[in-house]
């Protein structure tokens, strides 16, 4: 084998990862992290979501903000971008960015419990009536 195809096999990986890390620049999203009482939560990247509002469901708390400075906007159709902004998030132990859009200066990060049951459509309505109970 040629000495620079062992050469390419052996620094690919490396390529590679590094290609794969990089990240773009999301400085205009500052991270802003609350103080919490207690440990901050754990949260997994993949459940971020945005939201134009707080949800009111119980438990919820405010972990931080972002504060978008030089009027920048969320680029949705830039998935790094995205996926960057919401691994901010995920590190400052929020699930839910509240943002509505453009001419926004601060997006609240907030962590939202998750449903422990997840019903189906209209299972509520059964359950109500005593058609179906939670163990089923």
């Amino acid at each position: 084998m040629p000495l620079m195809l062992k050469l390419l096999k052996v620094l690919y990986p490396v390529f590679a990862l590094v290609g794969c890390s990089a990240l773009p620049d999301v400085s205009n999203w500052r991270a802003e992290p609350l103080p919490l009482v207690g440990e901050r939560p754990v949260v997994p990247v993949y459940e971020v979501e945005f939201l134009p509002i707080v949800p009111s469901v119980p438990g919820t708390i405010i972990v931080g903000k972002f504060r978008i400075l030089n009027n920048e906007i969320l680029p949705y159709e830039n998935e790094r971008y995205v996926q960057a902004v919401k691994q901010l998030a995920a590190q400052m132990g929020g699930n839910t960015i509240v943002y509505t859009g453009s001419g926004e200066h601060e997006a609240l990060v907030a962590y939202v419990p998750l449903e422990s049951v997840n019903y189906h459509g209209g299972d509520e309505v059964l359950l109500e009536a005593g058609v179906l109970s939670e163990e089923n």
